[in-house]
């Protein structure tokens, strides 16, 4: 019997050698799960139709929030595609990474220290594909599988046959392409996924969302719903020193100045994050394909918010919630762990490098600043974070002019302040809302004798969160 066995198993190396069959990982209750992270470029919260949204569809974005834990006050602390990115890697607020704008790359210490790189310090296999995002020095040979690109890239791709296609199915053929790999060794592996999707296509001289055709017919017949304050009554909110030659006010003549060019906009919008939507679908199949679908774990946020013509507004860079809010999404397919959980407290960019790190057994280090998430995850009756610290510092000129911004957000409680440059004795202007009556951020309580006290705290607050974020 002991030889009819031995047959049967040579037999079945045989057949496997072959049919190019390749030895899955085994998944005992001891092994370190895999771990996905997926980033998109300028999505905004309620972007999702799990979050409410009527007209975007977003089936397996929906199913990993529904069986996984959706965080419904998600936030960045810096609004803007290459710092938030830093922040992201390191777990850091901008100014202890000091990483402001495009050009400037990690330090070898702050690389060293990012999630990924202590990931394969820790035995992770590691993968990058997309939109690397900060400065222009790729870390490619830090990495098993890269397929990243610096600046901002554009939609126009081409396969390996120099056929053309939508990059972000070109980012999708990369991620099955590396789990492929990845599934057939031993190690656990780790894959970050940055795509640049929904973010407009600049290549072409005008900023417009590139969707692939393949989607052009969905919401074809639809009548989007636009943001209440995109209407004009709203587009003298702020005054005129923060809106004349704003690039906020410019963008917004360029995409949403008419109903129509505001409906279309949005439509090409949404069709970008459907093309997501679709990819991580396929990468959830090739998962479960390679078997390590009940031993992988997704986190899927964004990079920041995005105006969708509030107060004739487009781009991002400001306090309001547009622009700050994000999706984040867990979704860890270990049969013990928590699912289809919504939890309301706020979390931040920042946490998802410590989260990851925390996810994988790695104690994250003491430089970053973010909260591991799992034990909010274990424990949402835990004493969290109510308030945190915002920040957005760019150096203005005629040309592109962006006011910068630091500020608070504190319970339902919103403080912000505009100034040049990083004179933050030149304000152009404050603002202070009662989120709770006022979710639009329409009425501004600066000045307001009956908000005096409220100022003084959130004047105070702010003084000190910013300290902290040193």
């Amino acid at each position: 019997m002991k030889t009819f066995w031995s047959y049967i198993k040579i037999a079945w190396i045989v057949c496997c050698i072959g049919l190019g069959c390749k030895p899955q990982k085994k998944v005992g209750k001891d092994a370190k799960p895999n771990i996905i992270f997926l980033l998109t470029d300028d999505q905004r919260w309620d972007a999702l139709s799990y979050a409410g949204n009527t007209t975007l569809k977003t089936p397996h974005l929906d199913t990993l929030a529904t069986n996984g834990v959706y965080f419904e006050n998600a936030y960045v602390t810096t609004s803007i595609c290459a710092v938030s990115r830093a922040s992201i890697l390191t777990g850091q607020y901008a100014r202890r990474h000091n990483i402001w704008g495009f050009a400037k790359n990690f330090s070898e210490e702050q690389l060293q220290n990012t999630y990924p790189l202590l990931l394969k310090k820790a035995g992770y296999q590691t993968g990058f594909i997309g939109k690397y995002g900060v400065g222009n020095k790729l870390p490619k040979g830090h990495f098993d599988y890269w397929r990243g690109f610096p600046g901002q890239g554009t939609y126009q791709a081409v396969d390996e046959k120099g056929d053309s296609l939508h990059l972000t199915q070109k980012m999708g053929n990369q991620a099955l392409e590396f789990i492929d790999m990845a599934a057939s060794k031993t190690q656990p592996f780790c894959l970050s996924v940055s795509f640049k999707a929904p973010h407009v296509d600049e290549s072409n001289g005008y900023g417009y969302f590139h969707f692939d055709e393949k989607y052009q017919n969905l919401y074809v017949k639809d009548t989007v719903e636009v943001p209440v304050t995109s209407s004009p009554d709203f587009q003298n909110h702020f005054p005129e020193r923060f809106v004349q030659n704003n690039v906020a006010t410019n963008r917004w003549k360029q995409r949403f100045a008419t109903p129509r060019e505001q409906q279309e906009s949005i439509k090409a919008y949404y069709r970008l994050i459907h093309g997501v939507d679709v990819t991580v679908g396929r990468i959830l199949e090739k998962l479960k394909e390679k078997g390590q679908d009940k031993n992988t774990i997704i986190v899927y946020t964004s990079d920041n918010g995005f105006y969708l013509g509030e107060y004739g507004f487009a781009g991002k860079w400001y306090g309001s919630d547009p622009a700050i809010r994000i999706p984040m999404i867990i979704y860890d397919s270990r049969p013990n762990a928590k699912k289809g959980k919504k939890l309301s407290q706020k979390v931040l960019n920042i946490d998802v490098a410590p989260t990851i790190l925390s996810l994988a057994g790695i104690k994250p280090p003491n430089s970053m600043q973010g909260k591991d998430l799992t034990q909010l995850i274990e424990n949402p009756q835990m004493e969290w974070r109510d308030a945190f610290f915002y920040e957005h510092l760019w150096q203005s000129s005629d040309a592109y002019y962006i006011p910068s911004t630091e500020g608070v957000v504190r319970g339902e409680k919103k403080y912000m302040k505009y100034f040049m440059n990083r004179d933050t004795t030149d304000i152009v202007f404050e603002e202070l809302y009662d989120l709770e009556r006022d979710s639009l951020e329409i009425k501004n309580l600066i000045g307001n004798p009956e908000a005096n006290s409220l100022e003084k705290e959130m004047k105070n607050t702010y003084s000190i969160l910013k300290k902290m974020a040193e």
